[in-house]
């Protein structure tokens, strides 16, 4: 073991050689030049000022030294940003004072031609289309102006260039029906909750038994049906739900899997803050570039792992779920039928799909309402982007087929996940259905299924010619992943993620067989000893993409690579279902205690509600960005902590209000 740690130190070091080249770097113009928004916005009281946000494509020119300092930084293009896209925020007065003394023929010579040729800029245009007049009326003179820019800055380029969206002062947003739907529907929430809460408070001043605890109340259902139904909207009733104990064996073994979900859902928060920190605006996107050379960006670009546990955890608690309904069937009669097969089925993805999809609806619906804020030059780029590709595209997440429909304008990007998860969901409850009816060839059915899926994304990755790793690059992050191939039939495919799935499935039914013949795992000691070794182990394997992400100038054989794509994801699954196998069976020591600390047992019931919400939290904070931002250790953990904070807040509310009495409801249902 320690050979190999040493053999993959010395990989590393080995691979840390890029150094950019700074000198050169500076010959370069700025990503983002942004006027004072404010300032343009307000200064001249009772006149019409127009702000416009324009996109730009520098044009190749050899014989300039700013346009070869682009091609070269550019051509590493998995760690550095494309220098060739640049984005002005312009005030349209200050351009027509600082073109005022050209004439026209200087005028003319600034117009370098409309940018059209650009397919990530052109998905933002067709979701801005109702900018279409701005950028008529505006073009010649935003083109002009930055190429004014560009030459008096002596960088001697020329840019095409198309304006994204103008705005105006005193721009005022208008409520329509998917506003009004909103307000109404949170005030009905608001009336349920305070009905609910106020018909529990008179129920409990009620009770003439003086000895039953206040917690027993909450506890205890009425006897009424319609009160049941209005008590699931209690807030007090709700909390205790929130925080109450798990029931029986299985939820008190399993409790620590909160833990894991609460700091994975960290993870993920942390990830995706620094890609909306990505697509909002950096002064100094050379420090995040050169980051990405070094072991601790290849740290980064394997943290998509991370979304794995979910995919496990989800798979894991379908069977053990499936395992509980089919014995209470089986005891009621020793065979089945198809149709009870078809009714259990209906019945398994229909709760889920009312249990998932309302706090989603509602969060989608969220994001589609216009409201005033501070704007912002970057705020319609970033916030009201994802605004219009909700209200055109929320049927697509509502179908849960958002993982490979229109994914070039996703509402809700972190939404594939929860497609690719129903998919897999409904799949693997087939295959457990079927391995139940013919129990006799379970096994094989089930060996055959986890051997399929392991070698599928081996051959997906050499027929396709995917690269071996999923690598969100600073570009690709900036333009919100439109366009990626990588992105959207690689990493979100749920063909590409079942193995991962079905090894959860599979950990089920062993931690039932080991539960069923009361096995005890942490009393061997051979069990014990692989389990302490998986987290060694499974730190180095975060590092084994090391070679592929910083091997520049060299394509990853075919083959290898391929082997690669298919081990990465699914040996990482595998062995955290050992771990959770392991530690369901109470090994684990100081690990399980701190795992299952009550703490975790709130925090991880909230995870669902701050994934669905994080994503809004971030792009409305870094939206009202005047200024490019420094990209710092600092800054970029003051905003993932102010992210996570405040989406565990929003969950809680989303928890109180709508998820948890929902949940109650299908509990009636049943």
């Amino acid at each position: 073991m320690l050979l190999r740690i040493v053999a993959l130190a010395a990989i590393l070091t080995a691979a840390q050689c890029f150094q950019l080249n700074m000198t050169q770097f500076y010959e370069m113009p700025q990503l983002y030049d942004l006027d004072d928004y404010d300032r343009c916005m307000q200064e001249l009281d009772g006149e019409t000022s127009t702000y416009c946000f324009v996109r730009a494509q520098v044009q190749p020119d050899e014989s300039v030294a700013a346009w070869r300092a682009i091609a070269e930084i550019s051509r590493y293009d998995r760690h550095h940003f494309d220098h060739r896209q640049l984005y002005f925020g312009l005030c349209l007065r200050e351009c027509e004072a600082s073109l005022a003394a050209l004439d026209a023929t200087e005028l003319e010579s600034l117009q370098a031609g409309l940018l059209t040729d650009n397919e990530k800029v052109n998905v933002y245009l067709g979701l801005f289309s109702m900018e279409a007049q701005n950028r008529e009326q505006h073009q010649r003179l935003t083109s002009a102006c930055l190429n004014w820019r560009l030459k008096r800055r002596g960088f001697s380029l020329r840019a095409k260039s198309v304006v994204e969206y103008c705005d105006e002062a005193g721009r005022v947003i208008q409520d329509d029906t998917w506003n009004l739907t909103f307000y109404g529907l949170l005030c009905g929430l608001m009336v349920l909750a305070c009905l609910g809460s106020l018909v529990d408070l008179l129920l409990k001043r009620r009770r003439h038994d003086k000895m039953l605890k206040e917690r027993d109340h909450y506890k205890t259902p009425p006897k009424s049906l319609a009160q049941q139904l209005l008590l699931t909207f209690s807030v007090a009733r709700n909390w205790y739900r929130l925080n109450q104990e798990p029931n029986g064996k299985i939820g008190r073994e399993l409790r620590f899997l909160d833990c894991f979900k609460f700091f994975a859902m960290f993870m993920v928060i942390f990830a995706h803050t620094n890609w909306v920190i990505y697509e909002s605006a950096i002064s100094n996107p050379q420090d995040p570039e050169r980051l990405l050379h070094t072991a601790a960006g290849t740290l980064l670009v394997s943290g998509s792992l991370i979304t794995v546990t979910f995919f496990v955890i989800s798979g894991l608690l379908l069977t053990i779920n499936w395992l509980a309904v089919a014995r209470t069937v089986q005891a009621k009669a020793e065979s089945w039928t198809f149709l009870q097969y078809a009714v259990l089925f209906v019945k398994f993805n229909v709760f889920r799909y009312i249990r998932l999809t309302v706090p989603y609806a509602f969060v989608l619906l969220l994001s589609g309402v216009y409201f005033d804020t501070a704007g912002g030059p970057l705020w319609r780029h970033i916030y009201e982007r994802e605004q219009l590709a909700c209200r055109r595209n929320w049927w697509a997440n509502l179908l849960y087929i958002n993982n490979f429909v229109r994914t070039d304008e996703r509402c809700l990007l972190q939404g594939w996940y929860l497609a690719a998860d129903t998919q897999s969901f409904v799949l693997s409850l087939v295959l457990l259905m079927l391995g139940h009816r013919f129990a006799k060839w379970s096994k094989q059915l089930y060996a055959a299924i986890l051997a399929i899926f392991m070698a599928l994304p081996v051959l997906l990755t050499y027929a396709l010619d995917y690269y071996p790793i999923f690598v969100p690059t600073p570009q690709t992050q900036k333009d919100s992943f439109i366009g990626d191939r990588q992105f959207t039939e690689f990493y979100t495919s749920s063909l590409m993620n079942f193995g991962c799935y079905f090894c959860g499935v599979l950990a089920a039914l062993v931690y039932d067989q080991l539960a069923l013949n009361q096995y005890k795992l942490r009393e061997l000691r051979s069990f014990q000893l692989l389990w302490f070794a998986l987290i060694p182990v499974g730190i180095l394997w975060l590092f084994t993409a090391h070679p592929i992400f910083q091997h520049y100038y060299v394509a990853p054989s075919a083959i290898w690579g391929a082997i690669y794509a298919g081990l990465q994801r699914n040996l990482w699954a595998f062995g955290l279902s050992i771990f959770i196998v392991g530690m369901a069976g109470k090994v684990g020591w100081i690990f399980r205690k701190f795992a299952c600390l009550p703490i975790f047992r709130i925090l991880g019931r909230l995870t669902y509600g701050a994934f669905i919400v994080h994503l809004l939290v971030a792009r409305i904070v870094l939206a009202t960005v005047r200024e490019p931002i420094y990209f710092g250790t600092g800054m970029m953990f003051a905003f993932i902590f102010f992210t996570v904070t405040v989406s565990y807040l929003c969950s809680f509310l989303l928890a109180i209000f709508l998820e948890l009495p929902v949940s109650s409801l299908l509990k009636l249902m049943r």
